[in-house]
């Protein structure tokens, strides 16, 4: 399937689950965010995954769109850098926000390392090397309380403002320490990184085994 025709599935799906407006605002998809737990637990698009899968760090392959539908195209070159968001919006609760988002990993710094080719010689794509990145925030693996239902987790890719360099830490989770409920990483990037341009977004659902 054409990237093209994959990226208008993705819209379809943040737009399904409320990816917008809760965390993001609407955006061009520059391509696909393949996320891997294991072979049998990769996130996708909203499938749900055991929680138990899903408390160490994932392997993320990036795979940037050749063209949009009006023939631009995201440029990606060796210089350039990325931040890697873990963020879930259904802190405590899917029917209440007090705690979001709850930010459960934030890079900044990453670098892509370039894998392979697509037959076309177009589409090129890439894997995260995150332990060269800046761990602002260490990976938790997701914890949705008992009897709180499923809680989405999302993954969020962007190019890194080249001005951005003193990011500041959040001073929490919750909320990624603003104490605002509803803030979160677009709140982060606004302050931080504000020329910061997302590429693409992935996310799963999970919830306590006790529900």
């Amino acid at each position: 399937m054409p990237l093209i025709t994959i990226s208008q599935s993705l819209d379809e799906s943040y737009n399904k689950h409320n990816i917008i407006p809760d965390v993001i605002d609407p955006f061009v998809t520059q391509g696909l965010l393949t996320i891997a737990y294991s072979d049998e637990d990769q996130v996708a698009l909203g499938n749900t995954l055991k929680v138990s899968k899903t408390q160490n760090k994932p392997k993320i392959q990036f795979t940037l769109n050749s063209s949009h539908q009006d023939g631009t195209f995201e440029p990606i070159s060796n210089n350039d850098k990325f931040i890697l968001v873990l963020t879930d919006p259904d802190a405590p609760s899917n029917t209440d926000h007090k705690n979001s988002e709850y930010a459960h990993w934030l890079v900044t710094d990453l670098k892509l390392s370039t894998s392979d080719a697509s037959d076309s010689g177009n589409d090129i794509s890439h894997f995260l090397d995150y332990s060269k990145g800046k761990e602002i925030l260490s990976y938790t693996g997701p914890a949705p309380p008992p009897k709180t239902g499923k809680h989405r987790y999302v993954y969020l890719l962007y190019k890194q403002d080249s001005q951005s360099s003193n990011f500041q830490t959040p001073k929490g989770r919750p909320t990624w320490g603003t104490g605002i409920p509803g803030s979160g990483v677009r709140d982060w990037i606004k302050k931080n990184s504000p020329n910061s341009k997302l590429l693409s977004v992935n996310f799963f659902y999970a919830q306590n085994e006790d529900n």
